[in-house]
């Protein structure tokens, strides 16, 4: 769900409490989202999405993922609003707009004041740079006149708020008309807000409903929905967090994914519509070596027809003879030709379907080593974040998958790096890796590991290559390592999920095998439950520098 009007008010509210706020830095890590870098008395990190469906302005914890290249509004942010103060974070009305009033001093010295306009209304949502004089310096999304008659929204153009309903404030919400509805009657108010206000009318008055919505400093989250009261409508148990942190909790997953497109495209996609093709031809792979290895009827039919029928003329579909232990057997012909070239023809299509035979199960060989790579970089991918996919990018325009531009397949060689890899600190002697795509696992395993470290790989499934370097290791090392390699797999929500552990020394690539395949000589097993809470624990509070 969007969040609407009535939601916004309070987090506008909760927003101006920090005012003044000097801007340090604009990021923007994907096509819909920017970060204002904030400092008031301690880091705040402004965050400002205008995804279609998951728009929203908050205070975010979370750390901003790589930025994307220099966008034309993102270099206007920073000449026009970087290093400039916010006096004033405002709602227009209760309607899903918000303006942030910025003062910047130019380069001769002198302050000029700008509002950064929050438009989140849906798909149409925007963001929008107006100057003193309310002209438009520049939007996110441009709108020429001869798109919208009634509202453009170009540069030079002044700004207009949104058209609004003719609705009331829903500070007057205690006058409601019960013949109608809620959401026809006030600005602000969702769906799902007015189902909830219907319900607690009942047995709440008017008053205390608004007074708990304007004094919320809570989230209530239920799977797909939220708000900033319960919803008892739903008659479910939600989880409650502070207001800006639930938000971060809920789109955590969602906006990864829309960086990570807007960062490689697609990739998700690209990766899906490849399995989706080897899973198709794998059964055709077989069907053409099922008959293939039908053949020796064919060399059968040419050797009986050379036999019994060498001297047939053409003209016949088909033709009876006793085999060579006294079998009648049919035959099938091309009534084009005589029964010598029908025998030709047979020995032809035989000899044809016996070297197809290698080839075929040559093919089956790549075909199922396909699909199992390509499983293994989708569970990589939908458990990555914008790092992790760039890497997963990079490898697969590294062995020609994806083939981008060359202005682009520059840029990816010049920016070459060593692989992202999760480095934690257990203690001053014990140090744990783990890798979240191939690149990360081949150099986890063959670079950084000696050969006594110990190694962990989830059985018989697709998933992260964990190393420890310990001079001890113990059933509680053994353990967290163990509920690392199966949280970062595709086993993450199994239960007693099997984990392999060794020696590093017992690992060896597979000869011409795909990035981070390997074989091992020798494991042992422990069954492990997957605690999202105790990893993500632990890697916030032991999470190192990458190697």
């Amino acid at each position: 769900m969007a969040i609407d009007g009535v939601f916004m008010h309070r987090l506008v509210n909760i927003l101006q409490e920090s005012t003044p706020l000097k801007i340090n830095r604009i990021t923007q890590p994907s096509n819909h989202e920017f970060i204002f870098q904030c400092f008031a008395g301690k880091k705040m990190n402004l965050y400002i999405s205008t995804h279609p469906v998951f728009s929203r302005i908050q205070w975010t914890h979370s750390k901003p993922s790589s930025n994307l290249d220099q966008t034309h509004l993102l270099t206007l942010m920073r000449k026009h609003l970087e290093g400039g103060i916010i006096t004033q974070i405002t709602q227009y009305g209760f309607d899903r707009v918000v303006e942030i009033h910025i003062e910047h001093r130019d380069e001769m010295g002198v302050i000029r004041p700008y509002r950064c306009i929050v438009e989140l209304l849906g798909k149409y949502a925007n963001v929008i740079i107006v100057n003193e004089d309310n002209t438009i310096v520049d939007a996110l999304k441009r709108i020429s006149p001869f798109e919208n008659t009634e509202r453009a929204i170009v540069a030079g153009s002044n700004y207009d708020y949104p058209p609004q309903f003719d609705k009331r404030s829903f500070f007057e919400l205690a006058s409601f008309n019960p013949a109608e509805s809620l959401r026809s009657q006030f600005n602000g108010i969702s769906p799902l807000l007015e189902k909830e206000i219907l319900f607690r009318l009942k047995t709440q008055d008017a008053q205390s409903i608004i007074d708990e919505l304007l004094d919320s400093n809570s989230i209530y989250i239920y799977e797909t929905d939220y708000h900033i009261i319960p919803l008892t409508h739903l008659n479910k148990e939600p989880k409650v967090y502070p207001i800006m942190e639930g938000l971060d909790h809920f789109f955590h997953d969602i906006q990864e994914q829309d960086r990570i497109k807007s960062h490689t495209g697609d990739l998700l996609k690209l990766i899906r519509r490849e399995l989706k093709r080897l899973n198709q031809k794998l059964p055709k792979l077989y069907n053409d070596l099922e008959k293939a290895q039908d053949s020796e009827e064919l060399r059968n039919y040419g050797d009986l027809l050379f036999a019994f029928a060498h001297d047939l003329s053409n003209g016949h579909k088909e033709i009876t003879v006793t085999d060579f232990e006294g079998n009648e057997v049919s035959i099938p012909l091309d009534e084009r030709f005589n029964g010598k070239d029908n025998a030709r023809r047979y020995f032809k299509r035989y000899q044809k379907a016996k070297t197809s035979l290698s080839y075929l199960e040559e093919q089956i060989t790549k075909t199922e080593e396909r699909i199992q790579y390509f499983s293994s970089l989708q569970t990589q991918t939908e458990q990555a974040n914008v790092d992790d996919a760039q890497e997963i990018y990079e490898e697969l325009i590294s062995q020609n998958i994806i083939h981008p531009n060359r202005l682009k397949k520059a840029k990816t060689n010049k920016k070459k790096k060593l692989p992202n890899i999760l480095k934690l600190n257990y203690d001053e002697e014990t140090t744990i890796f783990v890798g979240k795509n191939n690149l990360q696992n081949d150099r986890i395993t063959f670079k950084i590991a000696r050969k006594h470290d110990t190694w962990f790989h989830v059985a018989h499934d697709f998933g992260s290559h964990v190393l420890i370097q310990t001079p001890s290791l113990d059933e509680a090392k053994i353990r967290l390592c163990a509920n690392l390699a199966a949280y970062f797999s595709k086993s993450r929500y199994g239960s007693s999920v099997e984990v392999h552990y060794t020696e590093a020394r017992n690992i060896k690539k597979i000869p011409g095998g795909h990035l981070g395949l390997v074989s091992v000589a020798t494991h042992k097993s422990i069954y492990i439950d997957p605690d999202e809470n105790q990893i993500l624990d632990f890697i916030q509070e032991h999470t190192s520098k990458n190697q």
